[in-house]
This record gives C-alpha cells, sequence and structure tokens, in this order.
C-alpha cells in the first residue's frame, strides 16, 4: 500500500518523464529545423544529371537569386550534384563562375597531368604518334583500363571546389543535400547523405566507361546516379520540402532517322535509362511544383568548352518562368535572412599527411609518405595537392585519392594510393600516313612495348616496332643506379630501314634506295627531370645499302660502318605534343666517328631542334628552328654517308618529302594556329586551322641533273592547313607551295613534323 510520501515521489517521477519527453521532441524538432529536414523555409530544389549540359543549373540558381527565392534543400545527379552541392555548401555563385571560367576543361577531361610537369622519362615517346589508350599485357592476356579518361585531375578539381568539406551529415551543410549514384552490379541508386562531399559528387559524375568508378567503404562499385535517378525528386519531395522546383537538363530522345552510327546506338541506349527513371520521378510532382527544362539543343553532354553560353540557356529558361517562380519569392528581409546561413567555406590547413594501404608493385606507404611529408607546421591544401600531382605525374598510379578528416582539433590528410591496374607491362598501338599529290603514299604501323619498375631500382625494358616505309626494331636496357637516382646506364640494339630518294629539276623521282642500319649504343646519363636527359656514350651503326630498282646496281653506295662517341641533349616543357599553346622544346645530338674504333668515315655530325610556342588570345605561334649535317667531311667519302635532306608539308611544302638533299640542312618555320570549333571526345578534341611561314636551305646539294653538287639559295615555302586532334593522332588536310616548287596538297596524319 502506497503512503501519501511514496504517492507524491511517484507522482514526481511521472511528472518528471512527461516533462523530460516533452522536452525530448522539442529538442527533435529544434534540431530538424535546424538541420533544415523538416519543416522547410523555401522551397527544394532537384537538379538533373546531363554531363557539359548541367551547366544550365547555374544559370537557373542565378535567376532564383535574383526572384529572391530561398532554397530549403537540394539534390542532385552526376552534373547537378556538382552544382547543387558546390552551392549548398555555401560557394557564392559569382566564384562559381569565376572557377568554371578559370578551368582548362580540356586539360581537366584529357585525363593527363600537366604535361610540363611529368618526368622526360615518362613522355619521351609523345611525338611518336601512337593512340592515347594503354594496354597491359598479363599472363592472362591484354588489359584495356577500367575507363576512357583518368580521373585524377578531376578528383583534385572537385576537392577545390567543395574545399574538401566533410561532415557528420549533409544536413549541416548551409543548404541541406543529397547526392545520388547507381550501385553498378544491383543497378539501385545509392544516395549521399554524409562524409566527404567531393567523394558523394564524384561518385554521382562517374559516367560508366568514362571516368572510372568509384569503390565505397561497403565495397560497392559506384557510378553515375543518372542510370538509376536522373531526376532525384523523392530525395527531396515531402522530406525536406512540400513545394520543389526541378530543372531537366537530359538529352533528349532520337528519333528513329536520326540514329545512323554505333555511337548512336549507344547514346540512345543510355538516354532511354535516364528517360525512363526521370519519368517515374517526375509522376512524385503536384501542381505546386514546377519543371524548368532549358533549351540546349546544339550543345551536347561533351560541350564543356561552351559553359558560358550553357548557363545563359539556363538563366533565359528561368526568366520564361518568371511569373511561376515568383511564387515561392520572399521579401528582403527573410531572403536577406536566408542568405547569411550560407556561410562561405574555406580551404582547410593541413597538419598532417599519412598515407594508408598495403606495399605493392609501385607503393611503399613510409616512402610515399616521405614524398608527400612537408617541413612546417601546417600549409595550404593547395601544396599538398601540388605534391600528389607530382607523384601522380610518374606514372605509376591510377588515381591518388585522400579524405581530410579532423583528428583531435588537427586536419589529417589520408592518402590512398591506386596503383596502375594494366602494369607493370604496358603496350601501346599507333600509325603514321602522309600523302602528297602528286607523289607516294607513306603508311607505318608503331608499336612499342615498356616493362616498368623492372627491379627494385627502378630498371625498365623498351621495346620499339615500325612496320612499313619506315622500318625500325628496337630495344634498350635502362638502369638507374638506385632507386629514384637521376644518373643512369641505357644499352640498346637496333635495326632500321631509311631510304634516300633523288629528284629530278621537275620533280620527278630519279632513284631511290634503301639503307640497313644495324645499331648498337652503350650510354650512360642524367635524368633531369620533368625537364629532360643528357647522354654520353659510345655507338656502332653499320649501314647497308641496297637499291629498289633492278636497272641502277652500279649506282648502288658502298656500304660503311661508322663508329664512335655521341652525346644528346633534351629539354621538353611543351604542354601538349600535337598542339603545344605554350612552352619550348630542344633537342641537340652530336656523334663524333673514331677510325681506331673501326669506324670508315671520319666525321662530326649533328642535329638540332629548336622550338618555342605561346598563345595570344585564341591564335597559337609556333617557331622551329632545325639544322642538321656533318662537318670536316673527307673529300674521299661520298654525300651519302650523311644525307640531310627537306620537303614534304611544313618542312618545305611544296617540295615532295626529303626531295632536296645535301651535306646539311637548315629550316625555320613559323606556324599559326587556332582552334575553329570542338570535336566529340569520343573522335577527338578539336578542330584546327593554321599557316605555315617556312625557309630553308641546302648546302652541297646532289642532283643528278647536276655534274656537282651545290649550294641552294635561301628557299621560301608556306601552307594552309585545316586540321583536327583525333584520337589517332593529328591529322592534316593542307596545301603549299615553295620557290622552285609547285603547289602539292598534303593528307598527313602523326605528329612527328
Amino acid at each position: 500500500m502506497l503512503t501519501n510520501n511514496n504517492r507524491w515521489n511517484r507522482r514526481q517521477w511521472l511528472v518528471s518523464l512527461l516533462l523530460l519527453g516533452v522536452l525530448s521532441q522539442t529538442a527533435r524538432a529544434d534540431g530538424a529545423e535546424a538541420l533544415g529536414t523538416y519543416p522547410p523555409q523555401g522551397v527544394g530544389l532537384v537538379l538533373g544529371g546531363g554531363g557539359a549540359r548541367g551547366f544550365a543549373h547555374l544559370g537557373v540558381l542565378k535567376e532564383l537569386e535574383r526572384l529572391r527565392i530561398p532554397i530549403a534543400c537540394i539534390a542532385g545527379t552526376s552534373a547537378g550534384a556538382l552544382i547543387g552541392g558546390i552551392y549548398a555548401n555555401g560557394l557564392p555563385l559569382a566564384q562559381m563562375e569565376h572557377e568554371f571560367n578559370a578551368a582548362d576543361w580540356d586539360a581537366l577531361l584529357s585525363g593527363k597531368p600537366t604535361r610540363a610537369d611529368v618526368p622526360y622519362d615518362r613522355k619521351r615517346d609523345d611525338y611518336k604518334n601512337y593512340l592515347d589508350v594503354t594496354f597491359g599485357l598479363k599472363k592472362d592476356g591484354l588489359k584495356v583500363p577500367r575507363s576512357a579518361i583518368n580521373s585524377q585531375e578531376i578528383e583534385l578539381y572537385i576537392h577545390k571546389l567543395t574545399r574538401d568539406r566533410v561532415v557528420g551529415s549533409f544536413d549541416q551543410l548551409p543548404i541541406p543535400f543529397r547526392a545520388v549514384a547507381t550501385d553498378l552490379a544491383t543497378g539501385e541508386p545509392v544516395v549521399f547523405s554524409q562524409g566527404s562531399l567531393a567523394r558523394a559528387l564524384r561518385a554521382s559524375m562517374a559516367v560508366p566507361g568514362l571516368f572510372d568508378l568509384i569503390e565505397d567503404d561497403d565495397g560497392r562499385l559506384l557510378v553515375d546516379g543518372g542510370l538509376a535517378r536522373n531526376l532525384p525528386i523523392q530525395d527531396v519531395k515531402g522530406r525536406c520540402a512540400d513545394r520543389v522546383i526541378v530543372v531537366d537538363v537530359s538529352t533528349p530522345l532520337m528519333k528513329a532517322k536520326e540514329i545512323n552510327s554505333l555511337f548512336d546506338v549507344v547514346a540512345q541506349t543510355s538516354n532511354l535509362m535516364v528517360s525512363r527513371n526521370a519519368k517515374e520521378q517526375l509522376r512524385k510532382l503536384d501542381k505546386r511544383d514546377l519543371v524548368i527544362k532549358p533549351d540546349l539543343s546544339g550543345y551536347t553532354a561533351a560541350s564543356f568548352s561552351e559553359h558560358q553560353a550553357i548557363t545563359q540557356r539556363g538563366e533565359e529558361a528561368a526568366k520564361t518562368l518568371a511569373k511561376q517562380l515568383s511564387a515561392y519569392s520572399v521579401s528582403e528581409e527573410e531572403y536577406a535572412a536566408w542568405k547569411r546561413r550560407l556561410e562561405r567555406p574555406h580551404f582547410p590547413l593541413i597538419d598532417k599527411i599519412q598515407v594508408e594501404g598495403k606495399p605493392g608493385q609501385f607503393t611503399k606507404p613510409e616512402q610515399l609518405a616521405k614524398s608527400l611529408a612537408f617541413s612546417s607546421v601546417v600549409e595550404p591544401i593547395s601544396s599538398a595537392q601540388s605534391r600528389l600531382r607530382g607523384v601522380f605525374a610518374g606514372g605509376d598510379y591510377d588515381r591518388l585519392t585522400y579524405r581530410v578528416d579532423n583528428v583531435s582539433g588537427r586536419n589529417v590528410m589520408t592518402v590512398a594510393p591506386l596503383e596502375r591496374s594494366i602494369g607493370p607491362n604496358f603496350l601501346r598501338f599507333g600509325l603514321n600516313l602522309s600523302s602528297a599529290t602528286p607523289g607516294e603514299s607513306n603508311f607505318n604501323f608503331l608499336a612499342s612495348h615498356e616493362w616498368r619498375n623492372a627491379n627494385s631500382a627502378g630498371g625498365a625494358w623498351r621495346n620499339d616496332v615500325s612496320i612499313g616505309q619506315n622500318k625500325l626494331i628496337k630495344t634498350e636496357w635502362y638502369q638507374p643506379l638506385y632507386e629514384g637516382s637521376p644518373v643512369f646506364g641505357a644499352a640498346s640494339l637496333g635495326y632500321r630501314q631509311d631510304f634516300l630518294s633523288i629528284y629530278n629539276a621537275d620533280h620527278t623521282l630519279n632513284m631511290e634506295w634503301n639503307n640497313d642500319v644495324g645499331s648498337l649504343r652503350l650510354d650512360g646519363g642524367v635524368a633531369l627531370g620533368r625537364y629532360g636527359e643528357w647522354r654520353i656514350g659510345a655507338y656502332r651503326d653499320d649501314n647497308h645499302f641496297g637499291s629498289r630498282v633492278s636497272w641502277a646496281p652500279g649506282l648502288v653506295p658502298p656500304n660503311y660502318r661508322d663508329t664512335g662517341i655521341g652525346t644528346s641533349l633534351v629539354v621538353d616543357q611543351f604542354d601538349n605534343p600535337r598542339w603545344p599553346r605554350a612552352g619550348y622544346f630542344f633537342s641537340g645530338h652530336l656523334t663524333k666517328s673514331i677510325p681506331s674504333w673501326g669506324s670508315d668515315v671520319n666525321l662530326t655530325s649533328y642535329n638540332t631542334t629548336l622550338e618555342y610556342a605561346k598563345t595570344l588570345g585564341s591564335v597559337t605561334m609556333r617557331l622551329s628552328a632545325k639544322n642538321k649535317g656533318a662537318l670536316n667531311r673527307g673529300r674521299n667519302e661520298n654525300f651519302l654517308v650523311v644525307p640531310r635532306a627537306l620537303g614534304g608539308f611544313l618542312n618545305l611544302s611544296g617540295y615532295q618529302d626529303s626531295e632536296l638533299v645535301g651535306e646539311r640542312s637548315s629550316l625555320f618555320r613559323s606556324m599559326l594556329y587556332w582552334r575553329a570549333s570542338s570535336l566529340p571526345s569520343a573522335i577527338g578534341s578539336g578542330v584546327y586551322a593554321g599557316v605555315s611561314m617556312e625557309l630553308g636551305k641546302i648546302w652541297g646539294r646532289v642532283s643528278f641533273d647536276e655534274s656537282v653538287s651545290q649550294d641552294t639559295d635561301w628557299i621560301p615555302a608556306g601552307s594552309v592547313f585545316l586540321a583536327a586532334d583525333t584520337i589517332i593522332g593529328p591529322f592534316f588536310v593542307g596545301v603549299g607551295t615553295a620557290k622552285g616548287g609547285k603547289p602539292t596538297a598534303y593528307l598527313y596524319l602523326g605528329s612527328d613534323y
């Protein structure tokens, strides 16, 4: 039986429990309102995917701000996740526009590091016209990368845009946010609601086959969210907002008569998947909601260079619906209060860098951490990213991902290296093609193999093959003294077949010889990091001449051996080997024959190339100077020992390839070219128009129409051309002429010009 005191205690306990429950509910409600989950102030915003067409979201946001429409929450997919996530993180629209305008979209989407930062050892073959695709050679056959474009630079760019924001819940962002990706194994949507904002945006944008997929902490393989939920309306409607604005920038379905190629079929298949799931989401809207679909005709998902025009289209689309949108507007005071919530994000300062993961083919976590470490107490995140770029430029990793966590009040950057999945044996293929009217057409198939990091010191075995007009087989062993050593040794053995053509005065072919050259090289040298390399060593070339016509066996030059020492210096700081817009290039070779070593000749030969490129506005100027020849040639030595030639496209245009032959040659060239338009990423990057002005001279020219060799005058020449930077190399169509030559049309595929 309860006493009065017991009854009082019981009543007090019940009241206290009831009050605690009420306070708890009040606290939860206040917390929900503070997080912006429900009920909201403003409208929910849904931003769909569409690649470069997603820049229209930026224009819509500009108009929403002009109309003073507060946003309660944002959900985005792919490009919509990128724009929406950055805005939800508090970055002002003006700053977003500045970031997008300042970006080099060609470089970002090339999947390659800044070339000037790449060690020369990794870019030495850039002027050979290999395809952009590199294959791996494994025990079970050829391997291809999981994506067409490496995402390292894209990821670093997203980290920059998000200011490396990591939060326990995306509801804690200035505007609550969700990003949608797709589970590649199940096809189900995966909604990011916490963690690294950069990782969420990167996963939502992982277009299958184009960008590498993302593996989350649960082992799921994630790709572009558009495959599962391109318009994530259900992640907003009824959850954080009752009224919703949807911005749809998806590519419209093609009509049957528009589907004419393999690329059309693939694109339509993808668009069908996106269209189907978008229709399902649109059914969740009611009359209080609004859909904005900008007119983006003429722009594709790959039109990144047109981002400003696409932004304008988005702004125009929102302005046409200004009357309907005004229903969501609030007073200036209310909007100002809402804007004050959008705290601008800041770049973090890094206190420590660490590396996670196990040792691998290239990775030694302790050594990688040492190369990324810094000596100061703290450093900006941009400095740490610069060192990541430097390590990535070495070519041993598919990605160097990272996250920034706050540990006991210190910002710790944790780097997770992902090694090249197709290494360490790499195969590349390519081709060269040239044709002139009148003249011969030449074709060469190229192939190379490289076994990187063949030993603990970083040794490499390299093999090159060329089949066609110019034949080549070469193998080289490259060995640094120790891991990371700039000093190296190299030994190579090779065979090549060169051709020497002699023309008549009327530009018709008189005679042609082939020269089969067997070569041996033993070199030592110093790697100059990203700039180039210097070599010095001994060489032996055995030259065997033959005639390509049966009627002139007596005119075939004599065979000879050239043995001696040689040195070479290469400095390469071009930003692009195919279409340089900035930088410089130098290549110098000097050899000295030594008769006491068994040489049949006594020559001092040189071959130098110096180039410079600079872009002013949209026009690029490329200046070139090429000089080659032999010094102190003996009188009894035939000129064919060291033939130097000019002629061909961009090398005295208007003459046939190597039509002018002599002891020494010089060529000075100025090229002006500008990018006329872009190309779909599936076939290349851009179309160029340009002109060239050339000036060349041959000393000791030999011709069957002349009794003795003689020097030519300085010969002016020039060309006009259209060209495209394609996935199979730079492709030219041009017309050239020269003094003493004749107008000649050219078709040319290759980068070594």
